[in-house]
């Protein structure tokens, strides 16, 4: 009975201790969770990195009250959720721009909805409550492009036509499929995309740009010759001209 006992206290304490850990670990902000803000102005910020104690926690299918949608925002969210799933936030924005023009209530012929234009299947796959609700469909949209880039092991464009006609029909044709739609929906993200890239890399600031340049190695000193004629020594970085015999 003792020996049992001790046998007992000694399991809770270490259930004890792993609870403990467990508190210590899930102290930081969780892998895919979003925290908003709410300005002085009534703007609300999204970050997947809170920084002040402002910030809450994003429940999925719930925006705060009186959330004002603005670019700024929309533009913070898909930030936070392209940090989240490692994506370009302008590649996002591309396909938003291309789905639905950040109309987050557009509805397609076929059925596709919201922001990034998920069909219905796709809501199902990824558990999607509120389609409308921007922070879940950027989300799930985020996780398919994911999904879909890992799939083709990198290659956008075809991740792109699978987006738009469905990976079973980029894996059939074993490329872009030859659909009219698919391939200007590819063409155009991709146009959209590469545009906002040169737009950021020329916006760099100037220190950014110094520190790139500072970090290049410097050119080689340029190479000297000697030569001797007429009592005339003459240095120069021009090959002497040697006349044949």
């Amino acid at each position: 009975m003792g020996n049992n006992a001790g046998g007992g206290v000694g399991k809770r304490r270490q259930i004890a201790a792993v609870l403990a850990g467990l508190v210590l670990l899930s102290a930081g902000p969780a892998l895919g969770e979003i925290y908003y803000r709410t300005d002085e102005d009534g703007l609300v910020h999204f970050t997947n990195a809170p920084t002040t104690p402002q910030h809450k926690l994003l429940q999925p299918g719930v925006l705060p009250a009186a959330t004002r949608l603005t670019t700024a925002n929309i533009s913070e969210l898909i930030d936070a959720v392209a940090s989240e799933h490692e994506l370009d936030p302008a590649l996002i924005r591309a396909v938003i721009q291309v789905e639905s023009n950040f109309n987050r209530k557009a509805i397609s012929p076929k059925g596709a909805q919201g922001l990034m234009q998920l069909m219905p299947a796709t809501v199902w796959r990824f558990s999607v409550g509120d389609v409308y609700n921007p922070h879940e469909n950027i989300g799930a949209g985020a996780r398919y492009l994911r999904q879909l880039l890992d799939l083709f092991h990198g290659d956008l464009a075809l991740a792109l036509a699978a987006y738009n006609a469905g990976e079973n029909a980029v894996l059939r044709y074993k490329g872009v499929p030859p659909y009219a739609e698919t391939r200007d929906y590819v063409t155009k993200v991709l146009s959209l995309y590469r545009r906002e890239q040169r737009t950021r890399e020329a916006t760099k600031p100037i220190s950014t740009l110094a520190q790139t340049v500072a970090a290049q190695p410097p050119p080689p000193p340029p190479f000297i010759y000697k030569a001797e004629a007429s009592d005339t020594i003459v240095y120069s970085n021009i090959p002497p001209i040697v006349q044949s015999p």
